[in-house]
């Protein structure tokens, strides 16, 4: 069964991780694929795949849409910060 947890944008230490998670998996991506944006792709794509695991799995609290959204924000920042810097 899915299970979707009501969640909130409060920037609290769980959104933290997903933000700082997402913004390094672009950089791990970019190291290896010396693309702009696949890197994000790729790295919003890992973000949403783990929520929808958890929104399955038995030992998480269940997928959260604020999660998506702290996912996406840390890899287009990361994306932006790496586009301004070059």
């Amino acid at each position: 069964m899915f299970v979707i947890k009501k969640d909130t944008f409060e920037f609290n230490l769980d959104k933290k991780s997903h933000y700082c998670v997402s913004f390094g998996l672009y950089y791990i991506f970019y190291t290896y694929t010396a693309s702009m944006l696949l890197s994000t792709v790729l790295s919003i794509l890992v973000g949403l795949l783990y929520e929808v695991y958890q929104g399955y799995s038995e030992h998480h609290s269940g997928y959260s849409h604020m999660d998506v959204f702290y996912n996406t924000v840390g890899s287009l920042s990361a994306a932006l910060i790496h586009w301004m810097y070059l």
